[in-house]
């Protein structure tokens, strides 16, 4: 039987993302907020004209210390490298304000994001960090709320003027909160929860009844579950139904026939996500460097949902309620959503708010079904793969989401909110108090949507315009690259046809049928 050990406490605490079951409960609507964030002046640079003269602003930037290289993707098979760099004024960053240079050989092809260059204002606060943090703290109105890391002084670019504040961050077992506070004054702006491995072969049946292989360690007269096949050392953690995310135990076997389905499907789903990131995309686990990643089950007591956060850079799941589902890791597409906003957090960063929280969520959507068609049988029923999200865990089997056809799904049955499948029908809760990082969950399926007309084809019920598809093989290599590659993280729906257009035409030519069809297709769901 399996026996627990007690495992590592989590390290560094960072920035972190999202859940994959939209939030229950909704607030009364009351005054609309009046925080908008500004997604300054787009940059988009392609011709050799346009090219040399941001190059020549990127240099002098650079040298002025407002523009700061942070991160470099490199593409070895393509010879491309992706060079960002964040904006600054008088050495406060500017909040989610990226360029983006990509170059194919040593030369720059094009230069995308935003450039804030009006910005006029003091960078010299009234209140301190400390201040700062207590202030957001009282703001929460949860003394559980523990402090992470120092309060960040940036500037917060908005659409009335440009703000200086804090951003202060504050963790419990289930949330990340992010709160804004002013520099001069000490007020709350706003806020909101970021709470976006020597091998031997096992046996185990899954929570559906299906038998799977396991990889896991043997050592010291026992196995782990431990995968070590892979290059990036896979663990599976189990947590008793505790919630304390930073304390987790190994679980071990004496004869190698592993007994808890809940732990065989993680185990093995885990091992099939890796494969298909870098059978597909190549890319060498969620981190991109093969960092070690636990996936921890029995999450709380029969906890519906499931959730990745980078205060850990772990996966949690939980056992669902068992009148209507079935463990969380049952269903492989929701073990590969969350891996995917691991993957976002990585390399866009896409802020967990508005459209760009709904571009993190579709992308985890289209990142989960991909794995879906890349392993399990096409048909539609358990652990086949088909145009639904979540549907493995639920009671009898139905769609969590549909992203053949989004509309048919209520998003919230009290209110009779559908799932959009056009932008016309992009949904704005300012005047609910920006609930749910103002629709992050339901403003997804525009994007889903978009991705199921270029892989599959079909019409859309709301503009009429019809696609041919181009399948999911080319699909999904488009998809990724758009997202991790071209999108900032403010990133707007525009933003995301444009990155996807261009990873379209990196991979199959400016004049391909791919290129065509990748327009087409957000044409199709409003998206110009």
């Amino acid at each position: 039987m399996p026996k627990k050990g007690l495992f590592l406490i989590a390290g560094l605490l960072v920035f972190s993302s999202v859940s994959f079951v939209q939030v229950q409960d909704l607030p009364l609507a009351g005054k609309a907020a009046e925080i908008v964030i500004s997604s300054g002046r787009p940059i988009l640079a392609s011709t050799a004209r346009e090219l040399m003269m941001m190059k020549a602003y990127l240099s002098v930037q650079v040298r002025s210390g407002n523009l700061r290289s942070f991160k470099i993707q490199t593409e070895e098979d393509l010879g491309i490298v992706h060079h960002r760099y964040e904006s600054y004024y008088q050495g406060v960053k500017v909040w989610g304000a990226q360029l983006i240079e990509h170059q194919r050989n040593g030369k720059t092809y094009l230069i995308n994001g935003q450039i804030f260059d009006d910005i006029v204002l003091s960078v010299t606060p009234a209140v301190d960090g400390a201040a700062a943090s207590a202030v957001a703290l009282a703001d929460l109105k949860d003394p559980v709320f523990e402090p992470l890391g120092e309060p960040e002084l940036l500037i917060l670019p908005l659409k009335t003027g440009y703000v200086l504040a804090y951003e202060v961050k504050h963790a419990r077992t289930d949330a990340l909160m992010i709160s804004f506070v002013e520099a001069r004054r000490g007020a709350v702006l706003f806020k909101y929860n970021d709470v976006k491995t020597e091998s031997s072969i096992g046996y185990g049946v899954g929570i559906l009844g299906d038998a799977k292989k396991l990889s896991v360690q043997f050592k010291d007269n026992k196995y782990t579950m431990i995968d070590l096949m892979r290059p990036g050392k896979l663990v599976t953690a189990d947590m008793y139904n505790g919630e304390d995310i930073r304390t987790t135990y190994y679980i071990n076997d004496t004869d190698n026939v592993w007994t808890d389905p809940v732990a065989v499907d993680a185990h093995a789903y885990i091992g099939w996500i890796y494969d298909y990131f870098y059978l597909v995309h190549n890319r060498r686990g969620m981190d991109g460097a093969n960092s070690q990643l636990v996936v921890n089950i029995h999450y709380g007591k029969n906890y519906s949902n499931a959730f990745y956060t980078s205060q850990t850079n772990w996966l949690y799941f939980g056992d669902g309620d068992p009148n209507q589902q079935y463990p969380y890791t049952a269903a492989l597409d929701i073990v590969g959503h969350e891996f995917a906003h691991g993957v976002t957090q990585t390399t866009s960063g896409l802020i967990y708010w508005g459209a760009s929280g709904a571009l993190n969520e579709a992308f985890s959507d289209i990142m989960g079904v991909s794995c879906e068609f890349f392993h399990q049988p096409t048909g539609n029923g358990y652990m086949q793969a088909e145009w639904w999200e979540g549907e493995d865990i639920r009671k009898p089997f139905a769609a969590g989401r549909d992203l053949s056809d989004p509309h048919r799904l209520v998003f919230m049955t009290q209110y009779g909110w559908r799932y959009p499948d056009h932008y016309s029908e992009f949904y704005d809760f300012t005047a609910y108090n920006n609930w749910d990082n103002n629709g992050v969950h339901i403003n997804q399926s525009i994007a889903t949507h978009w991705y199921y007309l270029l892989a599959n084809g079909g019409t859309n019920r709301k503009s009429g315009i019809a696609v041919a598809g181009i399948g999911i093989g080319d699909a999904e290599r488009i998809a990724y690259r758009g997202w991790v590659n071209y999108l900032t993280p403010n990133a707007t729906f525009h933003d995301a046809r444009v990155a996807t257009i261009q990873a379209a035409v990196d991979l199959f030519g400016g004049s391909s049928t791919q290129v065509s069809r990748v327009t087409t297709a957000w044409n199709a769901v409003g998206v110009y």
